[in-house]
């Protein structure tokens, strides 16, 4: 489309005022676009950069919420730096990418939910060519994060205790059922300024109130532990053994064969997989299955045993109650839509 291949770097060195909104000033004017300074706006890609754009909006709390749905011509590297403060919480719905902070990368997965954390900060992101990028981001000014902190009581879980010295600390897990639907409305929000806001304002509160509970209130999340950041080596090894389970999701490899498989030990494969993909790696593997499980319903290919077959399933009521949880709806129910349609 007229752009040369090969990556494409730019980096903005801008230090401004205001928090969260400074941080996102930044960014766009990283990716060489321009933020008229009003409540909501709306940005394109340069033509010869690629289509689509980013929408912006700032509520009167000063929620700032950050819509992402663009597409590079060409593989492009974003670099900024910031000397603000800010928690994040980011989905991310399609696409790839990874973002590195200090000397520790993270993958951009979509399916995942990440709570960030950045103070005085230098990041670079990564985005691949020709592929679309979809996510939203909800970005929480530090006071504001530290008051929802405080009404709640939660000990030790101010945003300088979070972070501590570093530059940047994330929490990552998979999208659930009930988050893709509350982010479907919000899509689909049928209202426009300030009602729009008044909207998006409520479902960005029922999202930070679930997840700021399962990041920092959970204790089975808590045990599992957080790691900071994986090297460019473990992300390579990691998506390797990805690769391998859906290789083999008929008759995959054990834990102990897999880390022997990517040169990585059990611990380590166990840790970093859930730090990069999100989940657990059974956890993984028993979604990716559903997932076929999914299409085969949809498509009419598979009956309900054969799908609670293909996942693991010898029970068909742990399967139909497990695929309910999943996407919120009966298999029976999903097949019944599927010949209707």
């Amino acid at each position: 489309m007229g752009q040369p291949a090969e990556n494409v770097s730019r980096s903005v060195e801008l230090e401004r005022s205001g928090s969260a909104s400074s941080i996102y000033n930044t960014y766009f004017s990283a990716v060489s676009m321009s933020a008229k300074n009003r409540p909501e706006t709306e940005v394109v890609l340069d033509n010869d950069m690629g289509t689509g754009g980013i929408s912006r909006m700032t509520t009167r709390m000063g929620l700032e919420f950050v819509q992402s749905d663009f597409c590079f011509q060409s593989n492009r590297t974003i670099g900024i730096k910031s000397n603000e403060a800010m928690a994040e919480l980011s989905f991310f719905l399609a696409g790839g990418g990874s973002v590195e902070v200090g000397n520790s990368v993270h993958e951009l997965v979509p399916g995942n939910c990440t709570l960030q954390f950045m103070q005085n900060f230098t990041a670079h992101f990564e985005y691949a060519g020709n592929a679309r990028i979809h996510a939203l981001a909800i970005g929480i000014p530090v006071a504001m994060f530290d008051d929802y902190i405080g009404d709640a009581g939660v000990q030790k879980s101010s945003f300088a205790t979070l972070i501590g010295s570093r530059s940047f600390r994330m929490f990552r897990h998979t999208i659930n059922a009930g988050t893709k639907r509350i982010l479907n409305e919000m899509q689909a929000c049928p209202y426009s300024m300030g009602m729009r806001r008044m909207f998006m304002e409520g479902k960005a509160l029922e999202l930070l109130s679930g997840y700021l509970n399962l990041f920092l209130l959970d204790r089975e999340f808590l045990s599992e532990g957080v790691s900071n950041g994986l090297s460019r080596t473990d992300c390579t090894k990691l998506k390797k053994a990805r690769d391998i389970l859906l290789e083999r999701m008929d008759a995959p490899p054990s834990l102990l064969e897999l880390s022997r498989l990517v040169g990585l030990n059990d611990y380590k494969l166990k840790m970093g997989f859930k730090e990069m993909f999100g989940t657990s790696v059974f956890a993984y593997l028993r979604g990716q299955r559903m997932e076929r499980a999914w299409e085969g319903l949809q498509s009419g290919e598979v009956n309900v045993s054969a799908a609670a077959a293909m996942v693991g399933y010898a029970n068909f009521s742990h399967f139909a109650s497990a695929f309910r949880k999943q996407y919120g709806v009966n298999p029976s129910e999903l097949i019944k839509s599927a010949q209707q349609h």
